[in-house]
């Protein structure tokens, strides 16, 4: 909802305003045994929540001491008070509460994880089939029967998502299903050449696209592998068409890593709600001079609609994944391009270990610019992952380099988690944020030059 608040007023006064705004709309045309009667409500809580944060705002306080600006997104959260365990006379009643009570970790929820954990192992054995080399004489069959398990993967999670309503398991398998048709992809077209990988990478855009277009949950990872999928198929082709590995993977790396930049202009539109049921629109006059005024007309298409406060967290929220999914698959290929310049020369240099390290840095800091933690994830651990994989390939390098990379690559992995895991929302020092902003623009504007040192641009002038 769009609605405006007086800031001088303490929030637990302005809850049971907010409180019927919401209810009007759910309960005005809910026949009256769905209704809730006083008695369930004095056993609700609610209370307001950031959009980033789980701790709610003190009710004692205003909107201006909570340091709520104009535009701010709010969230309006019940939770079902505490009351007295319900006694039960029934044997059968009894045990169930017992165990549940002995095994209190073991639950639905538990059990659901795990199987998700087997789905993806499952997943990564079909991929080690069909990439193995001591398998290659059965590969036609192996071929066959992955492609067979995929489309089982896709037909259940889509069963689950479309027919009981699990979104959950649906994108669970969806997703599971990605790897394995990479893998038949590579089987079947590795040993065409260049083209054919780059024709397949293409390929495999299209087959995240039909599979999310199957399911229909779970959008966030097919954007992100589909990203993944096209940047290598133009790495692929640029590579068949004869352009060296090292300058691939630096091109590779410097455009996702760069291109991250942008993916903060892709923001959330608040939702307009209009007036309540039954209420008037205002003093507009109708266009149509035989038609009565639209302030004398009662609003029915709010009642009939949806709860608009649902429609509005849930494009909050698919923004919100739209965004991590692009910043994962753009960091994805960061890293495959970062590993691909490490490991494409045989002696290990200066120049390489810079520009993945500066790559690196440049993940890690973006990370603070994101706004909810899985966006953060989403940068963190691709970061990580090309800090791990530069420190550990600098050791075999010539001295002081094993050392020198290790003291500096540590300082910056504990520096960038320590940006991604703090909150947005936390004040930081003024000397700490003009910090944060420096470390920010050294970052990106060190990755194309670092990354034309590193595929020898600057040998001309003596630099190597």
């Amino acid at each position: 909802m769009d609605v405006s608040l007086p800031q001088d007023v303490p929030i637990g006064l302005l809850l049971p305003d907010l409180m019927r705004l919401v209810r009007s709309r759910e309960t005005i045309d809910a026949p009256v045994s769905e209704r809730e009667f006083p008695k369930d409500a004095n056993r609700i809580v609610w209370s307001l929540i950031r959009l980033r944060e789980r701790t709610p705002l003190q009710l004692s306080n205003t909107l201006r001491q909570e340091k709520i600006v104009d535009g701010e997104l709010l969230r309006l959260t019940s939770e079902r008070a505490l009351s007295a365990p319900t006694l039960y006379d029934d044997v059968v009643d009894a045990a169930a509460r017992l165990n549940k009570t002995g095994y209190p970790s073991w639950n639905a929820t538990a059990a659901r994880w795990m199987a998700f954990a087997g789905v993806y192992l499952a997943s990564a054995m079909w991929v080690y089939f069909l990439v193995a080399r001591a398998l290659r004489p059965n590969r036609p069959a192996l071929v066959g029967l992955s492609v067979v398990v995929a489309v089982a993967l896709v037909g259940v999670g889509a069963l689950a998502c479309r027919s009981y309503g699990r979104s959950d398991v649906g994108a669970a398998m969806g997703w599971a299903s990605i790897p394995i048709f990479s893998g038949v992809v590579w089987a079947g077209l590795s040993g065409v050449g260049g083209y054919g990988l780059a024709a397949g990478s293409a390929g495999m855009v299209g087959v995240c696209y039909a599979v999310f277009r199957a399911i229909g949950t779970g959008h966030w990872g097919y954007l992100g592998a589909g990203l993944f999928f096209a940047a290598s198929s133009g790495a692929l082709a640029a590579h068949a068409v004869g352009v060296g590995a090292p300058v691939v993977g630096a091109a590779t790396a410097a455009i996702a890593t760069l291109s991250c930049l942008a993916v903060p202009m892709l923001k959330t539109r608040s939702a307009r709600l209009g007036p309540s049921v039954g209420e008037p629109r205002g003093n507009r006059q109708s266009a149509d001079p035989f038609l009565p005024d639209e302030q004398d007309v009662p609003e029915q298409a709010v009642a009939d609609s949806p709860a608009v406060t649902t429609n509005v967290w849930e494009r909050v929220r698919t923004t919100t994944l739209t965004r991590a999914g692009i910043y994962a698959g753009l960091a994805s290929s960061a890293v495959v391009g970062a590993s691909t310049i490490l490991t494409s020369s045989p002696q290990t240099d200066w120049p390489s270990v810079a520009f993945t390290s500066a790559c690196a840095a440049a993940l890690g800091i973006y990370a603070q610019r994101a706004t909810t933690a899985v966006e953060r994830a989403a940068l963190a651990v691709p970061a990580f992952a090309v800090t791990v994989m530069t420190c550990a390939v600098a050791q075999s390098g010539r001295q002081p380099m094993p050392p020198v990379a290790f003291a500096v690559l540590l300082v910056s992995t504990v520096a960038s988690a320590f940006i991604a895991v703090k909150p947005p929302t936390e004040r930081l020092a003024r000397r700490t944020r003009q910090a944060v902003d420096y470390m920010t623009y050294l970052a990106t504007a060190a990755v194309i030059p670092l990354a034309l040192w590193a595929v020898g641009a600057f040998a001309g002038l003596g630099i190597s």
